[in-house]
């Protein structure tokens, strides 16, 4: 009878317990760049104003475990010029915040950074550190930004490696 209760006890910590999110258990830059592609596509199929709507909903398939985000960690943003976001599928305070001076952990610049890039080349990787949604802890992150076409503002996602 105590083995039951223990048991049970250790089963319900764990379920209870933040995820782990291993290195095998992470989105790849294939499929953040996948998943960027579905947006571009439900951009142009949708329209801008209906895809800012679906794109900030916490439990868009953009932005949580889905088939076109398979391990969950994955979320959609984007960026103009001046750092304005209108989007943020994983911290709805973010929205309609202008963001060109938020820096990470180092220092790093990396609205702004992310916003020259895309702008000046249509499309870019950044490294930072970022809070995983996931496991909740500080990591090294990629962003990347590609221009959507006949826009003014980029659309963004990132890995965490």
């Amino acid at each position: 009878m105590k083995k039951t209760y223990l048991a049970f006890a250790l089963g319900f910590i764990v379920a209870a317990s933040p995820v782990y999110v291993s290195a095998a258990e992470r989105s790849t830059e294939a499929e953040a760049l996948a998943l960027i592609q579905k947006a571009q596509e439900y951009i142009k199929k949708n329209g801008v104003e209906k895809s800012i709507v679906e794109f900030n909903k916490l439990d868009s398939p953009f932005n949580t475990t889905s088939d076109i985000n398979k391990k969950g960690d994955l979320y959609l943003f984007t960026i103009d010029q001046k750092g304005y976001q209108a989007v943020h599928g994983k911290n709805p305070k973010i929205v309609g915040k202008t963001m060109l001076d938020m820096r990470d952990q180092d220092g790093v610049y990396l609205i702004k950074e992310l916003a020259e890039k895309c702008f000046s080349t249509g499309k870019a990787w950044v490294a930072y550190r970022w809070p995983n949604p996931v496991s909740k802890d500080l990591e090294k992150k990629k962003g990347y930004v590609e221009r959507v076409p006949g826009q003014d503002f980029c659309l963004g996602t990132g890995i965490y490696y």
